[in-house]
């Protein structure tokens, strides 16, 4: 059981955007999860990024996690990160 939040999308930028641009903030995600927010944002920080290197993502995990979760979850599928970091580590 392990559920993540995405605490920081820096793809978006405020003001003028096309429609189905979104801010991914406060996206959560997990597997038959039962921890708050509250809990998840006390959780481990980790960082997604694209195969230029360039930050995505920043959010917080929590719970029984290998690491890729956030990334096989959302990262990928969403905007097309290739990896993830945990205290400046990538796994």
């Amino acid at each position: 059981m392990y559920s993540w939040i995405i605490t920081r999308d820096v793809l978006f930028k405020k003001g003028n955007n096309e429609e189905w641009e979104t801010d991914a903030t406060g996206t959560m995600g997990g597997h038959d999860t039962t921890f708050t927010k509250e809990e998840i944002l006390k959780g481990v920080t980790f960082q997604m990024f694209d195969d230029d290197m360039n930050l995505y993502y920043e959010g917080k995990i929590i719970g029984d996690y290998s690491g890729f979760e956030p990334l096989d979850d959302f990262g990928m599928p969403n905007a097309g990160c290739t990896s993830i970091w945990y205290d400046g580590k990538r796994l």
